[in-house]
C-alpha cells in the first residue's frame, strides 16, 4: 500500500504506463490531451513546466483509470477478474474493523503554509479542462472534509471545486451526498460549516472518497483498515478537521451560511453539461498547506466511452453486493455496474430460488443504488449463467430471455441529481429533480424455467480435451481460470 500519491505515480512510471508531458497550458490543453488519452485508453499523465507556472507545480490524471493504477492504489492482486475483483473486495469489506487514523504533529503537507491575505488559490495549475467550461477547477480528483456536527463522523466526499477569487472556491455536491447533509446541518444551527478540501489524496483514499459507504462509516478508517495500519492524518489549525498527512495540497476555510455564487457550467460525467450555471455554495479559504513542487491530482470527467473513475467498478458494485446480502437476499452470484460513472446500468447475476425472486433482487436493487445523478436507472436480473460483467452477455440476455410486457418495470420517484441531462425542463424549473428506474427480468421465466429451450455450448470435457491437445490455440487463455469457470449446465 502507499504513503501518498508520489509514490504510486513512481511505481506507474516504472510500469510503463505513465507519460510526463512539458510545456501544456493549464487552459483547456492539459483537459484536452487527458480527454484523447483517456478515450483511447491511454496511459497516465505528468504535467510539469505548465504555462504561467514555475517547474514543478504539476498536474497528474488518467492515474487511477488505467488497470495498473487501480490495481496498485488497491492491492488488488493481478490475474485476477473484474467481477473476481469486485467479490473479493465485497468479501474483505465484509470483515470491516474500523482503524482509527493516527494524528501527527507534523507532515510533508505542512512543508509550505499560507494564511490570511497570502492565500492566493491561483498559485496552482488548475485547469480549465473542457472549452465550455465556466472556470478554472482546482477539484477533480478531490477529497472534501466535513464532520457531521451532531455525530463528530469524519467524511471525505468527492464534489467538484472551482477556484473564483484569491481566497474563495465553490463546491457542488447533489442532495443526499453526505458532505451536503453536513453543511445543511450547520447551516440549520446557523453556523458556518469548517470544511477542507485535499486535492491530491493518496491513491486509495481518494478511492474511497468516492465511493457510497454507509452514513456514519468514515473513509479514514475504511482506508486504515484495508491498508492494514493507521491513515497519518494532521488536526487542521482552522477547522480541526483531520487532513492527511502526505496529501499534496489542502486548504482549510468556512462555508457561510447559505452564501453561494455562480458556478459552472462544467463538462460532467454523463457527457453533458445538464445542469449549466447555477448558484453554488462558496467555501472561504483561511489557510492553504501544500508539499514542495506540488501535484494536483485530476480525474476530470470526459464524454463517458471508456471509464469514467475506475477500469472496474469498486465505488459501486461491492456495495451494492453487502447491502442485498445485508438484507438477506440469497442466491446472489455477481454484480457489476456499467454505463457513466459506473453506476447508471446495474447488472445482478442470481441462482433463481422462488418464484418472484428476479423482481425481489431487481427492486431492492433499484432502492439501495442511491448517490447521484441517474445511480441504478436500470437494473438488470440475469441467471447465473450471464457474466454480469460482460455487457455483450448481458445484451443476450435481454434479448432472449426478456419477456417486455410482462418482464420490464418502470416505478417513479427516486432521488436523482441536476447533472442528469433527461429530466425535463418543467422538472428542473420546479427543482423536482426526481427519476425513475426500470427494472428489467432477463431471467428465464421462473414459471416455465424447466421448458426453456436449452443452450448451444460444448461440454466441459470437450473443451478440456481440446486444450490439451491444441495449447497452442489457447495461449490467451488462462486454461485452469477459463476451465474451473465452466460447466455442462444448459438450462
Amino acid at each position: 500500500m502507499y504513503d501518498d500519491l508520489r509514490q504510486l505515480i513512481d511505481d506507474v512510471e516504472k510500469g510503463g504506463q505513465l507519460v510526463r508531458v512539458n510545456g501544456a497550458h493549464w487552459d483547456v490543453e492539459i483537459g484536452t490531451i487527458n480527454e484523447i488519452n483517456v478515450e483511447t485508453r491511454g496511459k497516465a499523465l505528468l504535467f510539469d513546466e505548465i504555462v504561467d507556472y514555475p517547474k514543478g507545480y504539476r498536474v497528474c490524471t488518467n492515474l487511477l483509470q488505467i488497470p495498473l493504477g487501480m490495481r496498485l492504489a488497491f492491492g488488488i492482486e493481478e490475474g485476477k477478474s473484474d467481477l473476481e475483483v469486485i467479490r473479493d473486495f465485497k468479501n474483505r469489506m465484509a470483515g470491516y474493523q474500523p482503524v482509527k487514523p493516527r494524528v501527527v504533529k507534523d507532515g510533508p503537507v505542512l512543508e509550505n503554509v499560507k494564511t490570511g491575505d497570502d492565500v492566493d488559490m491561483f498559485a496552482f495549475p488548475a485547469p480549465r479542462w473542457h472549452e465550455a467550461d465556466g472556470g478554472r477547477y482546482i477539484g477533480t480528483g478531490t477529497s472534501v472534509i466535513t464532520r457531521d456536527p451532531d455525530t463528530g463522523w469524519v467524511n471525505y466526499g468527492t464534489y467538484r471545486s472551482m477556484i473564483h477569487t484569491q481566497n474563495v472556491i465553490s463546491n457542488y455536491s447533489s442532495p443526499g451526498k453526505h458532505g451536503t447533509i453536513h453543511r445543511n446541518k450547520y447551516w440549520k444551527r446557523g453556523e458556518a460549516c469548517p470544511v477542507a478540501m485535499s486535492f491530491g489524496s493518496e491513491g486509495m483514499l481518494f478511492g474511497l472518497s468516492t465511493m457510497a459507504l454507509p452514513s456514519g462509516a468514515s473513509e479514514l478508517e475504511v482506508a486504515g483498515f484495508l491498508r492494514g495500519e493507521p491513515v497519518d492524518v494532521i488536526e487542521g489549525p482552522v477547522t480541526g478537521l483531520p487532513i492527511p498527512a502526505t496529501a499534496e495540497i489542502v486548504v482549510e476555510g468556512f462555508a457561510p451560511v447559505e452564501q453561494t455564487m455562480l458556478e459552472g457550467p462544467f463538462g460532467e460525467w454523463t457527457g453533458y453539461y445538464a445542469s449549466g450555471a447555477n448558484q453554488n455554495p462558496i467555501m472561504e479559504v483561511k489557510a492553504v498547506y501544500f508539499r514542495n513542487d506540488p501535484i494536483i491530482y485530476g480525474q476530470p470527467p470526459t464524454k463517458p466511452v471508456t471509464s469514467c473513475w475506475f477500469p472496474v467498478p469498486l465505488h459501486t458494485a461491492p456495495t451494492l453486493w453487502a447491502g442485498l446480502e445485508a438484507a438477506g437476499i440469497s442466491g446472489i452470484k455477481g454484480i457489476y455496474i456499467h454505463g457513466p460513472g459506473e453506476r447508471t446500468f446495474a447488472v445482478v447475476s442470481i441462482e433463481q430460488q422462488k418464484p418472484g425472486h428476479a423482481m425481489q433482487v431487481g427492486s431492492a436493487a433499484a432502492a439501495l443504488l442511491t448517490g447521484g445523478a441517474m445511480t441504478g436507472k436500470f437494473v438488470v436480473v440475469v441467471d447465473e449463467d450471464v457474466d454480469p460483467s460482460d455487457l455483450k452477455e448481458v445484451l443476450w440476455a435481454i434479448s432472449t430471455r426478456c419477456d417486455i410486457e410482462t418482464a420490464m418495470h418502470v416505478i417513479p420517484g427516486f432521488l436523482d441529481s441536476g447533472l442528469d441531462p433527461s429530466i425535463p425542463p418543467h422538472k428542473r424549473a420546479a427543482k423536482d429533480i426526481t427519476m425513475a428506474k426500470c427494472i428489467i427480468n432477463a431471467c428465464r421465466p421462473w414459471h416455465w424455467k424447466a421448458q426453456f429451450p436449452p443452450l448451444v455450448k460444448a461440454s466441459v470435457a470437450s473443451k478440456t480435451s481440446v486444450m490439451t491437445k491444441w495449447p497452442e490455440a489457447f495461449t490467451h487463455l488462462n486454461r485452469e481460470q477459463y476451465l474451473s469457470s465452466q460447466s455442462d449446465v444448459v438450462r
